[in-house]
Order: C-alpha cells, then structure tokens, then sequence
C-alpha cells in the first residue's frame, strides 16, 4: 500500500503525465511543439494561432501543447533549458527554422514581452550561438574600482528588469514597486559615475547592456543577481518569488553564466513535474 506521506506530496496526475511525455520527446518536431508550447504567451489568440501554423507538419503538437499547459509555472523554464539541450543536438537547419517560428510567435502579438527578450536570447545561446564576448579576468574589488560603464550597464539591465521584477507591472504589482525595487538594487552601485534613475531600456539598448555585463568577471557577475533577489523579496514582501520575477532572473543568471543566489533556486526547487538532473 502507497505511503500516505508520499501520496500527500504526489504532483496531480496531469502533471506526472506531462513530465512522462515531455521526458520522451527526441524527435525534431516534437521538440520543435514544445520549445514553442513552452513560450507561448497566455490568453493570446494570435500566438495561439502562430503556433498552429508553425507546427502545421506535427501531429502530436497539440498534444504536446496540451501537456505543457498542465506543467506548474515554476516547472517550464526548467524544462525549456532541458529541452533547448536536445535541439541542440539537431543540424543546424532544424535549429535555424526553430529559431525562425520562434520569432513568429512572440511577434504574432504585435508587441514583444519583455521575458519574450530574454526566452529569445536563452534560446540563442542554447542552440549553439557562442558569446561574442568574453569575460574578464578582474577581482570584483570595491564598487569605486568597477569601471562607469560597467555600472551603467547595471543600471540599465536592471532597469529592463524591473518591468518583471519584483512582479510584472500591470499583474500583480504596480509601477511604485518596480521603481523602489530599482532604487534599492542600484543604492549599492552609487558613488562613481551619476546613475540614471529607472528607464527601461529599449531592445538594443538592453542586449547592449547585457553584452557588457558578460565581460564581468566569474567573481563579479553573482553579485548582480544576488542584489537582484534579495532587493525583490525585500520590496515584495513575500516568502518566495513571484513567478515572472523569478523566470527574469533565473534566465538573466543563464545569459551570465552565474549561479542563481539560493532564494531564487527554492523557487524551482519545489514545483512538480521538473526534470530530472541529467
């Protein structure tokens, strides 16, 4: 007889069957359905439609999608890092036509998300696009020794960020939140160069922020996603993470090749239906 323990924590039935099946796909175009399914926004007709199309040629695509609905939040990006691994097995044609359905279902809406920027430039790099910088070799040293570009850079990252973090504007929170999140994250960072306060960047101006970030040291880049926790849990004042804060910068830690602090690693740690370690 099953421990009554551990059917108590036993993830629902469609989400065991969502991780069975997910844990299954191999094949190109269904890896393709996935990948899509994974980054579809919510309650879009359009990219819901983009999909159909994309994935014209696949028959088990809305099987697949269907499966990807039942996942928990918390279990989908960790799933899309598992699955961009296989792809990134598949000839680069195959990456290529991904890459190219991918751009047409985050645009089906008109207007890009911010998190689609990031789910964009994550699946760049997970299917094979090497980083067109490399990191220094600098100790992290006091913050009047960090050079101005690189705290503009910070400033304007976490700018971009902060229509995610703590929570995604116009969902759970609101624009006060957003700006005191900023302020406390850049507070640190103050002393040298005068930094702006919070702007979000636009596309371009992000992704070249971004690109300065990756030339931080192995010993400096933790330090950003560590002030960018603990000024989100502070500013939300809840326990955990907010779904959207916590896929913005569990994908920002993947675009700098840092570890994620421990408070955003209990986000994920605790959902159903996750991969299993490979």
């Amino acid at each position: 007889m099953p421990d009554a323990t551990a059917l108590q924590f036993a993830p629902p039935e469609p989400q065991r069957d969502a991780a069975d099946r997910l844990s299954r796909l191999h094949g190109a175009l269904e890896l393709k359905s996935a990948l899509l399914a994974l980054i579809l926004p919510p309650s879009s007709q359009r990219a819901a439609r983009a999909f159909d199309i994309e994935t014209e040629g696949a028959r088990q695509a809305p099987i697949i999608r269907d499966h990807v609905r039942n996942l928990p939040r918390a279990a989908r990006l960790p799933w899309l890092e598992e699955l961009l691994k296989r792809m990134a097995l598949q000839p680069l044609g195959i990456r290529q036509d991904l890459l190219q359905s991918t751009r047409r279902v985050m645009g089906a809406r008109g207007v890009a998300r911010p998190i689609d920027r990031l789910h964009w430039l994550v699946m760049r790099r997970g299917l094979g696009e090497k980083p067109s910088v490399s990191a220094r070799s600098a100790p992290a040293g006091d913050v009047s020794e960090w050079l101005d570009t690189d705290l503009l850079a910070i400033a304007a990252y976490t700018a971009f960020l902060s229509r995610m973090v703590p929570f995604e504007r116009g969902d759970e929170g609101d624009e006060k939140a957003a700006l005191a999140w900023y302020d406390l994250v850049i507070e640190p960072w103050r002393g040298g160069v005068p930094l702006p306060t919070c702007e979000p960047p636009g596309g371009e101006d992000m992704v070249r922020a971004l690109s300065t970030l990756q030339t931080l040291s192995v010993v400096q880049r933790p330090l950003l996603p560590r002030g960018w926790v603990g000024a989100a849990l502070k500013v939300s004042r809840r326990v955990t993470l907010a779904d959207t804060a916590a896929d913005a910068l569990r994908l920002s830690c993947a675009l700098l090749d840092t570890p994620m602090p421990p408070e955003l690693e209990r986000h994920y740690a605790g959902a159903a239906a996750l991969p299993k370690p490979t």
